[in-house]
């Protein structure tokens, strides 16, 4: 599945749009040595979240998926199996980092937000429309991560 064009305010069109990670990585993450900092910060990122073996779906907003330059830094939302919340604090430190704001701000230059499946899908609906407005509230489009393993 390929992803649209960016419209010329340099954001994705409007609504959730999916790709794997390897097309993410050859659409955003080589352009320049900033955005290949980073497509190695999700790289990483996401694996640790996957081998957790709770993840469900995960997302990315935010200048990442742009046509800035210089991106600063990755916005990702994970949602996670429900219970994940009751276990998070013994996942082994690579792991943990990634659910912890602070951690994830430092190591993978992320701000990674995290839910479980038991908030619903209204509200997963509902954290998603907030995702798709920039900060200056231009709609615009996400990505979600498909996984074909």
């Amino acid at each position: 599945m390929s992803l649209p064009a960016l419209l010329l305010n340099g954001f994705l069109p409007p609504g959730v749009h999916a790709a794997t990670l390897p097309e993410i990585i050859d659409r955003f993450g080589t352009a320049t040595p900033r955005r290949q900092v980073l497509a190695e910060r999700l790289e990483a990122l996401l694996r640790e979240a996957r081998a957790t073996g709770k993840l469900q779906r995960a997302f990315l907003w935010g200048s990442f998926i742009s046509d800035a330059p210089f991106p600063r830094d990755l916005d990702v939302f994970l949602l996670m199996q429900a219970g994940f919340d009751r276990e998070f604090a013994d996942l082994p430190s690579p792991q943990r980092e990634v659910f912890t704001h602070e951690s994830a701000r430092l190591q993978f230059e992320a701000d990674a937000f995290w839910a479980t499946e038991a908030i619903g899908t209204e509200e997963i609906m509902a954290w998603l429309s907030v995702y798709q407005l920039s900060r200056e509230m231009i709609p615009r489009g996400i990505v979600e991560v498909l996984w074909h393993d």
